[in-house]
């Protein structure tokens, strides 16, 4: 008989999210109960509830515990590109976001399609909406560029949003290029309309 493999509280709380964010997209969130993720886990109903009171928290887990991966994109295309302009790194970061189609993207989509209807779920993005725009804004920060902090007001992460539940619903490979340009122009028509006259 195996020995059962002794996990760290992290550890198990790493498989537990896991597993969950797998359900999550498959059968959708609000589809999903504690008894889901406890089978699929191979884990006690017990272990599952020392570590989780609902799924909501585990939710919570994921969507707070994700990097942003927009500050990512943008270190890397910076890196590849040292002579890019910003301006130019910033559309470019908001595209690949926007097409993005990892699991946490769709986690992340589920989020803003179910929080309409259910206040736990708004107060879970209203949290993460104010971490990503601290992330943001330091990112900025560390890179002179203070002047785009506009990029993190609630108008443009609704554009933001808008352009993400449309790609996930109306994606279409053979327009994936025009629909990319057509978000490129508009932000850069945003961005023109925001900066100060002398630095356009």
């Amino acid at each position: 008989m195996s020995e059962r493999i002794r996990l760290s509280k992290q550890e198990r709380k790493n498989q537990i999210c896991d597993v969950a964010r797998k359900l999550f997209i498959e059968k959708g969130f609000e589809n999903t109960t504690m008894k889901d993720i406890q089978k699929k886990s191979g884990i006690s109903i017990g272990g599952l509830y020392y570590h989780y009171d609902n799924i909501y928290d585990i939710l919570k887990d994921l969507i707070m515990s994700s990097e942003n991966k927009k500050n990512i994109i943008l270190s890397e295309i910076k890196t590849l590109n040292p002579n890019m302009a910003i301006e130019d790194i910033l559309i470019q970061a908001s595209l690949s976001i926007i097409f993005d189609k990892s699991e946490n993207s769709i986690l992340y989509v589920h989020l803003l399609i179910l929080m309409k209807e259910n206040d736990g779920l708004k107060h879970l993005y209203e949290l993460r909406k104010k971490k990503a725009k601290e992330e943001f804004l330091a990112m900025l920060k560390s890179h002179n560029a203070l002047n785009y902090k506009f990029l993190a007001n609630d108008d443009f992460i609704d554009f933001f949003n808008a352009a993400k539940l449309g790609n996930y619903y109306f994606s279409d490979g053979d327009r994936e290029k025009q629909n990319k340009k057509m978000y490129a122009d508009f932000i850069k028509t945003y961005i023109r309309g925001h900066l100060p006259c002398n630095e356009k």
